[in-house]
């Protein structure tokens, strides 16, 4: 017997297929066009959405940069970065003085630095967001950043100007006047002076010093694997007070790309659990279409073929649509957020890779041919007598008796599980759609401006004053006194401030901890040796002062919380203990917590007073830069052995966070205040401009992306409940036949919505959270604690809800319309 060639026969009936089934072939083809389109929002828009997270580093780090050696370095480790295949870039920054005071102000915060020609235009570039003037070339020219400008009290000099500033370097303290070379306005608000390389090297500074020379490498690839570090750090040869330090990002890189690849999956899961109920929806619906093909001598493998071949033709017009959607939203949305952000193109690019179109294209063609097999199958193992007399429901009916509880109820539950893997994968649709809008929730509310910004204790300001920076005591001044503390007050909208006391003290020399503690400090942390300077700090001390700060009860219990082992509050209250800053020193708190440590005030009557070690900490709110430790107790024993203690830093809570009204009575406390230049202070409000600056409207495209993603899960349900609902208008028209009013019908559409909607939910809130938390730790390279966004989240359960119990309702009427009772039950598909 000769096999006849029908493969055109088939096609010309697939194509017919479509044309018949019109309406169906278009939804078809919508939910495939939005699939690819989401897959394509995936790889293009959410890849623009990292970028500009990148962009947000860059500009929030003052470069960019991927490590940098701190400690100094050598032309040799230099020349071993140049080498580095996996290094694009290396700059180098040295540090030449640092300010002291100008005609105006003598409490002064801004640092001079040299920048070479790839720290400069290529590294730094990204960060600055204004540009007036050239780099400095002759020794007496600065390029200054506004802020340094502002913090010189010199805020209306511009280019050309000249002022005369005090400042110190390796030789001492100098005088001289400096012209203005150019202005810039950086994304950080650095307080810096860039400087010549003829004033770098009059300042007896050199690159190899401790904590004056800087090397920032950029990396070529975006992801770094963690081998590419160790290699590097073995081949610099690291002195012992040099460190290779990887930005976060960076050092995360691997983790990120792998949480990315989780979300793409999850989306693909979606699209793929989408794309097969419509097939298995269209393929059910024609079913007896598909038995009367068998009946006039169609084979099964034919009608396998004619499926398979329809649902080519339906998916390459999906593609197609859903390819050109992203390329519309691509070319018009990317550059319009681009322009928005005031960013430069070779900063984003919005140019496409060819790699994008081809992988939006497999993962999506390869989705309908998995999606379309299973159905196909399904088409062809029905036999013509059984699909003669099918209705459009693959599910069983389970046979029962009589069941308790309340009717429309029971009916929902039937409904819902009479095709379980149906209901399944609606649900596990909906769960992933939702479960990817959680997790992209999760992680932009954690990039957000306010939940990057936070001072200490949460505090929305802190005030500092400058001049206990100063080395000589004489020269402090009492700014943040009880008068001061009542004038912030005035306004009524502080709810409290918490007062961090300072004095100096003199830590005498022991055999112990002392001891152990400045060889460990001169280690880290200076030029010179710990054997240079041992005998001198026996004999003298005092010409290695510290500090005692103090603390009340509520800052002491936000510390204690941070500690190791935290320590006895009483006894901390009364004297007897105390806590150390640790400065960063390689010392582990459980190996000194039983030592005590002595000290007296330094212009005090030498009473000695002792304390046991109760813990060590490193935050650096504490800091103030002494060489013996720094001592924390309680401000009501500092009170008590000191006639007359300085207020360092105030931090101040608002009655409402993020309070304009607040903020301005401080500063207007601070404007009227004896001394205003002697303050500095370090506002939530200002930084979270900062960063909000910084991120664009990086925000604003993830939420969309975010919510771009949890339709198609959507969509999946409404095609879902439409064609259920379409192929029960038979079952339904009976139950009302009966005597079950249109009330009660809707009524058990409505519960098998709430049934949809709480499954879904119920496997979001589990296993979908679960994947949320490893997705969210994969790419938390800021330690941003894991918190689910309260807003997002009960708008997503209100928005489902509604979804679930409207759509079936709205289905309904649409199905039904003004048929009769009758009309509906004769309706056989």
């Amino acid at each position: 017997m000769l096999e006849n060639n029908n493969s055109r026969i088939v096609t010309r009936m697939a194509v017919r297929s479509i044309k018949s089934g019109r309406q169906k072939n278009l939804i078809m083809a919508a939910a495939i066009t939005l699939s690819t389109f989401m897959l394509f929002c995936i790889l293009t828009v959410g890849s623009t959405y990292f970028k500009m997270q990148r962009l947000q580093n860059i500009r929030m780090n003052g470069a960019d940069y991927d490590a940098f050696i701190y400690g100094g370095f050598t032309e040799e480790q230099k020349e071993t970065c140049e080498k580095n295949p996996y290094i694009q870039t290396v700059g180098v920054q040295g540090m030449a003085g640092w300010t002291v005071s100008t005609d105006t102000d003598d409490t002064l915060n801004t640092v001079m630095l040299w920048s070479d020609g790839a720290q400069w235009d290529v590294l730094s570039k990204p960060a600055v967001i204004w540009q007036k003037g050239e780099y400095p070339l002759k020794e007496n020219e600065v390029m200054a950043t506004a802020a340094a400008l502002k913090d010189c009290g010199l805020e209306d000099a511009g280019v050309g100007d000249s002022f005369t500033l005090t400042y110190g370097d390796k030789q001492g303290e100098h005088t001289a006047e400096f012209t203005i070379s150019g202005l810039l306005k950086t994304y950080k608000n650095e307080k810096i002076f860039y400087v010549s390389k003829p004033f770098l090297d009059k300042s007896g500074f050199s690159l190899d010093d401790y904590g004056r020379g800087f090397l920032y490498m950029k990396f070529k690839y975006p992801v770094v694997p963690e081998r590419v570090f160790r290699e590097l750090e073995n081949s610099l040869n690291l002195g012992e007070q040099q460190y290779l330090l990887i930005e976060p990002a960076a050092q995360s890189s691997v983790q990120i790309l792998a949480g990315l690849a989780g979300l793409v999956l999850i989306t693909c899961f979606s699209a793929y659990l989408l794309i097969y109920n419509i097939l298995y929806i269209s393929v059910s619906s024609n079913v007896r279409h598909y038995g009367l093909l068998q009946t006039v001598g169609m084979t099964g493998r034919q009608i396998y073929q004619m499926v398979l071949r329809q649902m080519f033709m339906v998916g390459a017009c999906g593609i197609a649509g859903g390819i050109l959607l992203g390329m519309l939203t691509s070319f018009l949305l990317i550059p319009e957020a681009v322009k928005v952000l005031g960013i430069r193109k070779e900063e984003i690019s919005i140019a496409f890779h060819p790699a994008v179109f081809l992988l939006s294209i497999l993962i999506a063609g390869g989705t309908i041919y998995l999606g379309s097999r299973k159905p196909a199958k399904k088409a062809t193992e029905v036999s013509p007598v059984e699909a003669l007399g099918y209705r459009g429901d693959f599910g069983k009916r389970n046979s029962h008796g009589t069941r308790k509880g309340r009717l429309v109820w029971r009916l929902a539950w039937d409904q819902v599980t009479k095709d379980k893997k149906k209901t399944m994968i609606v649900l596990l649709s909906l769960a992933a759609s939702l479960s990817v809008f959680l997790c992209l929730t999760t992680l932009i509310e954690s990039q957000g401006p306010r939940t990057i910004v936070s001072n200490y204790m949460d505090a929305d300001m802190v005030l500092i004053n400058d001049t206990i920076k100063k080395d000589d005591k004489n020269d402090w001044k009492q700014l943040m006194d009880e008068a001061f503390q009542v004038k912030i007050k005035e306004g009524g909208r502080i709810k409290e401030s918490h007062q961090v006391l300072i004095d100096q003290i003199v830590v005498p020399w022991e055999p112990e901890f002392v001891d152990t503690w400045m060889k460990a400090f001169y280690e880290k942390w200076m030029e010179e040796s710990y054997a240079d300077i041992e005998t001198e700090f026996k004999q003298n001390p005092e010409k290695f002062s510290s500090y005692i700060i103090g603390i009340d009860e509520a800052a002491f219990t936000y510390l204690n919380s941070t500690l190791e082992t935290p320590i006895d509050e009483q006894s901390f209250k009364e004297g007897k203990s105390c806590i150390l800053y640790r400065d960063s020193l390689n010392l582990k708190e459980a190996d000194y917590q039983e030592e005590n440590i002595a000290c007296y005030l330094y212009e005090g009557d030498g009473e000695s007073h002792s304390f046991q070690i109760g813990g060590l900490t490193d935050d650096s709110y504490y800091r103030r830069g002494g060489i013996t430790p720094t001592i924390i107790v309680s401000d009501a024993y500092l009170n008590r052995i000191s006639d007359a203690p300085y207020v360092f830093k105030t931090s101040i809570q608002y009655e409402q966070e993020y309070d304009t009204a607040a903020e301005a009575d401080v500063k207007n406390a601070i404007d009227t205040s004896a001394y205003p230049k002697d303050f500095s202070c370090e506002s939530k409000i200002e930084e979270m401009k900062s960063v909000s600056k910084a991120q664009g409207n990086m925000m604003g495209i993830g939420i969309g992306i975010a919510v771009i993603l949890a339709l198609i899960g959507i969509l999946n349900y409404v095609n879902t409940v439409t064609g259920n609902i379409h192929n029960r208008q038979m079952e339904l028209a009976i139950m009302e036949s009966v005597g079950m009013t249109e009330k009660q019908v809707k009524s058990v559409l409505i519960r098998e919505g709430i049934l949809f909607a709480g499954g879904s939910l119920a496997l979001t809130a589990t296993l979908g959270l679960f994947i949320t938390y490893l997705l969210y730790q994969s790419m938390n390279y800021m330690q941003v604690t894991f918190a689910i966004p309260v807003l997002p989240s009960a708008c997503m359960i209100l928005f489902i809800l509604c979804v679930c119990v409207a759509v079936p309702l709205a289905v309904y009427r649409v199905v039904t319309g003004k048929k009769a009772i009758v009309e509906r039950i004769k309706t056989n598909e």
